[in-house]
């Protein structure tokens, strides 16, 4: 009935119709993080596996080489007791090459995966590319099918992700 309508008043409704609709059709799709992805040391990590227990939680790096970031995973790395009572797993996601990201999973003694952002195609996919080279820092926690629940892009001079992590979830008062 809605095409038939569309046609009736002409080629122009028919046009933008449907180019609304492959838009919320693809523009959606893009928004999940992949189901299947290896980590830097090629393991393969399965959303729907690592959400079946627990609550992901990714956390992208602006560069290898960004003080703040490496600063905040040791914050997060740090406050791993509080996030473990929210049921929290993370995953990090960062730009650049392996051996750079390796460097920075030493530094900060992270213990969960780091995922290498090749082009950085799944930053692309939040909107939080920052082209050429870097990720805009973030943390986002995803649903089972790789799909943002909750995210905090970016940071301000006193306020970073992980204490909106923190405020969001209120692991503190957790039973």
């Amino acid at each position: 009935y809605c095409m038939r309508y569309l046609v009736a008043r002409g080629h122009n409704y028919l046009i933008i119709y449907l180019m609304f609709l492959f838009y919320f059709i693809y523009a959606e799709e893009d928004k999940f993080f992949p189901k299947n992805i290896y980590d830097i040391d090629d393991i393969k990590i399965v959303i729907s596996e690592l959400s079946k227990n627990k609550t992901v939680c990714l956390i992208t790096i602006k560069s290898v080489s960004c003080p703040v970031c490496t600063e905040q995973l040791i914050r997060i790395r740090d406050r791993m007791k509080e996030f473990n009572r929210c049921n929290l797993t993370f995953l990090v996601l960062a730009p650049g090459g392996k051996d750079g990201i390796k460097e920075l999973r030493k530094r900060t003694k992270f213990p969960f995966p780091f995922v290498q952002d090749k082009n950085l195609e799944i930053a692309k996919r939040f909107d939080l590319a920052i082209p050429p080279f870097e990720i805009m820092p973030a943390v986002i926690l995803l649903e089972k099918d790789g799909s943002v629940r909750w995210s905090k892009p970016g940071r301000g001079p006193d306020y970073y992700s992980d204490q909106a992590l923190s405020d969001y979830l209120d692991c503190v008062n957790w039973i």
